[in-house]
């Protein structure tokens, strides 16, 4: 197997399998938002040019929907190491140093994770206690602000378990 394909593979441990269960169903569920979006923008842009009658607050449905689903994806991608990697300065490195800068991006992006997650919970709270809503549907914003933090959490726990798993084959 390609070292590729070892990092891809399904994880053999209970905590990797229920990391990669869990994520797998948020970003399918992240998958149906963007499908929907997708119907209700079409959906949109030819009721303007057929019936010059839109549905109106799209581009808010658009915009609350994208954000929840960008959240629901990132999980998953980061389990299937599917991030962007700039190898630049890495690149001539041996593979356990290149492994290395992995496991120490994967505690900071841990870290970033789960700071933006508590701000979420403090910003998810304000919005809700000043009752802050869209401008044209009058809809609630806090609902989205639990969705993210649940998609936060689940990305800072899978950076901390790829990071360990990391750490582990550097050992190896």
């Amino acid at each position: 197997m390609a070292e590729t394909d070892i990092e891809l593979a399904r994880p053999a441990d209970p905590v990797g399998r229920a990391l990669l269960f869990c994520s797998y169903g948020l970003a399918v569920a992240g998958g149906f938002l963007m499908a929907a979006i997708t119907v209700m923008t079409v959906a949109s842009v030819l009721g303007r040019y057929l019936f010059s009658a839109p549905i109106s607050g799209d581009f808010e449905l658009v915009t609350m929907g994208t954000a929840i689903s960008v959240f629901l994806f990132l999980p998953y991608c980061h389990l299937r190491r599917g991030n962007v990697v700039v190898d630049l300065f890495l690149a001539w490195a041996p593979r356990k140093v290149q492994t290395f800068f992995d496991g120490v991006s994967g505690l900071l992006l841990a870290v970033i994770a789960g700071t933006l997650a508590w701000r979420m919970v403090v910003g998810g709270f304000d919005m809700h206690q000043y009752n802050e809503v869209s401008y044209i549907l009058a809809l609630p914003i806090w609902p989205v602000f639990p969705v993210a933090v649940l998609a936060l959490g689940l990305l800072s726990a899978s950076c901390l378990y790829t990071a360990a798993r990391d750490f582990r084959e550097i050992t190896r």
